[in-house]
């Protein structure tokens, strides 16, 4: 599934969205225009600006005020990736260095602030008090999954509930934000319920997303995904793939899989047992079949009316039918 088809309503709107981010970078200190330089040109496919503008666009129209929070939401999404790869220490995302790699990790504490800082103050300035009030919320959520992702690191016992709490605060939760906020746009931030409807649709995107981001850790191709296989295990990342094969693996493979999966580094033949065990044990299938479900529950939650008061038009159904592409996309993707 292609991330252009999802975007092909949108297309204009995002391209705005990119300018808006050029001009968030312009500053009179130097530094601070390299990094961001640096930041928008590694940007990725912008998938919740994505969101966020296909959900207003079910109200038949967008306007400035939803290109300014798609724009938040993506000086957001940088902002928590930047301070990410200086937690993990991460010299590289999808193949390109981090700006921790590049400068420093002192560097991308500040470059991520400053991009928290400049989203809030966008929002403030155009008078997006709801928008403003979901990404505060957010941005506490975030940091939580980060902290439990502390919590959790190469702990064996840890619950799928457990896991699925954290990756939805750190994943599912700004996903949700952005088609929360679109939902709320042009006048609809009276209907919670709706916005409610549609933040649960994007926060059970973002936690199939995520799931499908796990599996790649231990299947992906480096060379697709610019991640080494088994970067996150070795970060202590445990995640669904194995704990679900440790739930149901014998006694016997509970405990290779442990022993094994407890180690920093691998040898190839030792990683190739380790997904063997993982397979055997019903592991990815799990993930798999959980990320499905995942998707199917979001996608029962679009319907084709955006508000009580918005009729369906050919825009709004192309944005509707966008939103399930959307959903194909999270599960189905190659990186």
């Amino acid at each position: 599934m292609s991330i252009s088809a999802v975007q092909k309503p949108v297309r204009r709107e995002l391209e705005q969205v990119q300018s808006r981010l050029r001009e968030a970078f312009r500053t009179s200190i130097p530094i601070l225009n390299q990094v961001g330089g640096h930041v928008l040109a590694t940007r990725g496919k912008k998938f919740r600006p994505t969101l966020l503008l296909l959900t207003a666009r079910l109200r038949n129209r967008l306007d400035d005020g939803a290109v300014l929070c798609a724009t938040a939401i993506e000086m957001v999404h940088a902002a928590a990736l930047i301070h990410d790869d200086s937690v993990d220490r991460s010299g590289l995302r999808r193949g390109v260095p981090t700006v921790n790699g590049l400068w420093t990790d002192e560097m991308a504490i500040i470059m991520g602030d400053y991009l928290y800082a400049q989203a809030m103050s966008l929002l403030i300035a155009h008078k997006q008090d709801t928008a403003m009030e979901v990404v505060a919320r957010v941005v506490i959520e975030m940091s939580c999954g980060e902290a439990l992702e502390f919590q959790y690191a190469y702990d064996l016992d840890v619950t799928e509930a457990q896991y699925e709490e954290l990756i939805r605060a750190k994943t599912g939760s700004l996903i949700g934000a952005a088609t929360e906020i679109g939902t709320g746009l042009n006048g609809a931030a009276k209907y919670h319920r709706l916005r409610e409807k549609y933040r649960s649709f994007g926060e059970r995107v973002g936690v199939a997303f995520q799931i499908v981001d796990d599996l790649f850790d231990y299947l992906g191709d480096p060379e697709v995904t610019g991640k080494p296989v088994g970067y996150d295990l070795a970060e202590g990342k445990v995640t669904l793939p194995m704990i679900a094969a440790l739930r149901s693996a014998t006694e016997a493979d509970r405990r290779r899989l442990k022993r094994i999966a407890l180690r920093k580094r691998w040898t190839r033949a030792q990683w190739s047992q380790l997904g063997a065990l993982i397979d055997r044990c019903g592991g990815f299938a799990y993930a798999r079949a959980r990320a499905f479900a995942l998707a199917d529950e979001a996608r029962a939650l679009l319907d084709g009316g955006a508000t009580p008061d918005a009729a369906v038009t050919a825009a709004s159904g192309g944005a509707l039918r966008a939103l399930d592409r959307a959903v194909d996309y999270a599960v189905r993707r190659d990186r």
